[in-house]
């Protein structure tokens, strides 16, 4: 799949994720033509230390019913096995691709590094105000580190709270295009599962206020997801 879409696989990591938390992840990094894929063996069914066989009790009988349905529903539990089929683990990661092949990737870099220049810009400009020293009651003298608190603090916070809705707006549309993209790839399918899965998984709450979301969450509700890609597949 990488070969396909000319991404520049040296390596394929797997992470044991399994021994700090049950969060599943996948992604890549790498400089140029030495690019490496990392899964967590959490995103994987086949692999997961959380699938392997638990040693059954030593054969007591449950004393009353109320044991008994405890005991059932500790079966279940271990019967749900955590991770993706080999299908949709290539989903996810043709969703991560898309983020290289879309070059979203270098699109925030090159944001973040025009507002690092914009900020270190207009501090420079209001560091020399008078005004805004005495407005805070420095009349006779302007502290540099007093500064710096004043402006990035306060004069910056409007301007941080509407990039920051902007960028999460941008990396909404970015995982839309992602998905869409593993859609070419004809992942769709496998993809939807695999959303459903992460999200059990990771235990993720599928509801969201769509006003709440819109401003806080960088990734769709999954709701939001799975609908996109259901349309993908009917097209």
């Amino acid at each position: 799949m990488a070969k396909s879409i000319d991404f520049p696989l040296t390596k394929v990591y797997v992470v044991e994720g399994s021994k700090r938390s049950s969060h599943s992840n996948a992604y890549f990094y790498g400089f140029f033509k030495n690019k490496r894929i990392v899964l967590f063996d959490t995103l994987l069914e086949e692999y997961s230390v959380l699938n392997k066989d638990i040693p059954e009790d030593s054969g007591m009988e449950p004393r009353n019913e109320e044991e008994r349905n405890s005991e059932e529903i500790k079966a279940k539990v271990k019967n749900k096995k955590q991770g993706c089929k080999n299908e949709e683990v290539l989903a996810v990661l043709g969703h991560e691709l898309g983020h290289w092949k879309l070059g979203h990737t270098v699109k925030n870099i090159i944001i973040s590094q025009m507002n690092s220049f914009l900020c270190f810009f207009l501090f420079a400009v209001l560091i020399g105000r008078k005004e805004l020293f005495a407005a805070f009651g420095f009349y006779d003298s302007q502290p540099t580190l007093i500064g710096l608190l004043i402006i990035f603090q306060f004069i910056f916070s409007p301007y941080n709270e509407v990039l920051s809705f902007c960028l999460t707006v941008l990396s909404r549309r970015f995982e839309f295009q992602a998905d869409a993209f593993a859609k070419k790839l004809g992942k769709a399918k496998d993809l939807y599962s695999a959303l459903i899965k992460l999200n059990k998984d990771n235990l993720g709450f599928p509801v969201s206020d769509w006003l709440f979301s819109m401003w806080h969450y960088s990734h769709p509700p999954l709701l939001e997801r799975l609908q996109a890609l259901k349309s993908m597949k009917q097209h």
